[in-house]
């Protein structure tokens, strides 16, 4: 290799860097840039010492990945931003240099991806005590307490998303008498409509009481005219924050140390793996685009294979 090759590429970098201060970006984020073309020209002068490349004009995707693996063990985010950093540098580079090479076609696509890991959801014992807690006959019949319990019994029982619960109108709600099931029309992800259910019996009294409250608080029926079942005391739908707000004491007055919302909409997919509901099925009931992110719910737990093998 060339020894100028270093020279070359320091007199790169200080260019694209003159350029990014010439736009006004942030003192930050041109620090940022700076730390991780320095990382960038380090490797380089390594890989230099050792003869592995000829020219700057020769990096390619593999010379990258190779740069990225001798980050070790940085987060995806640390590693995005400098995959970022690198596309935009070699782009600068090949709209800039006098030969038109092209440094960038072999990069495309090129992203750090998270590692999918299990779904968090509520333990058993935890979801005994939301049971618990749900099923509880002797509690103040006041309106936050009747709306909160329908809300998270919901979102418990049929696994349908936070934006989902906040658009729920009490006309999107039917009663099946034979079946004894209430079907729920809801809009999902992409303005695409399904249908969930939930026992009638388990949301009746909620339903009822929010019914009639809707018609006797003159505030409610004027703020409210389209019956959102996700409204404050003052006629308007909840913020997502505010539903999230009310699962977090929840979850703290059951001494449940889970955070957001997510949780429950995991917790029923899990449970419905193990009533061994069809994948189909609960990929259906939970608006899954594609049954790979319902195959998460399927991956057996150390308790699951023993029970197996025994």
């Amino acid at each position: 290799m060339e020894k100028d090759q270093l020279f070359i590429l320091d007199k790169w970098i200080k260019s694209y860097l003159n350029e990014k201060k010439t736009l006004n970006l942030a003192k930050n984020t041109i620090l940022n840039y700076k730390r991780v073309l320095d990382s960038f020209y380090g490797f380089y002068a390594l890989k230099d010492e050792e003869n592995c490349i000829n020219s700057i004009y020769d990096i390619n995707r593999e010379f990258i990945l190779e740069y990225l693996n001798n980050l070790g063990n940085k987060s995806v985010n640390t590693k995005n931003l400098h995959i970022t950093v690198i596309k935009s540098f070699l782009s600068y580079i090949s709209e800039h240099n006098k030969d038109n090479i092209d440094l960038t076609a072999k990069l495309k696509g090129l992203s750090a991806k998270n590692v999918k890991s299990e779904s968090e959801s509520l333990s058993e014992y935890e979801s005994e005590l939301l049971e618990k807690y749900l099923q509880e006959k002797r509690y103040k019949k006041n309106f936050l307490n009747i709306r909160n319990r329908l809300l998270v019994k919901l979102l418990y029982y049929t696994g349908i998303r936070a934006s989902e619960l906040l658009s729920i109108k009490l006309e999107d709600i039917t009663p099946l008498e034979e079946e004894g099931v209430y079907k729920i029309y809801i809009m999902g992800k992409g303005n695409k409509y399904r249908y969930v259910y939930i026992p009638v019996d388990l949301i009746t009294d909620e339903l009822m009481f929010l019914q009639e409250h809707f018609l006797e608080d003159e505030t409610l029926h004027t703020k409210n005219p389209q019956k959102y079942i996700a409204v404050t005391q003052k006629g308007r739908v909840m913020h997502r924050a505010e539903l999230y707000s009310m699962l977090d004491k929840l979850y703290s007055k059951l001494y449940i140390k889970k955070r957001g919302v997510h949780i429950l909409r995991h917790t029923f997919g899990k449970r419905m793996v193990k009533k061994n509901v069809n994948l189909s099925t609960i990929k259906e009931l939970m608006g899954h685009e594609n049954i790979q992110t319902t195959m998460i719910y399927a991956r057996s737990d150390e308790k699951g294979m023993i029970e197996a093998v025994l």
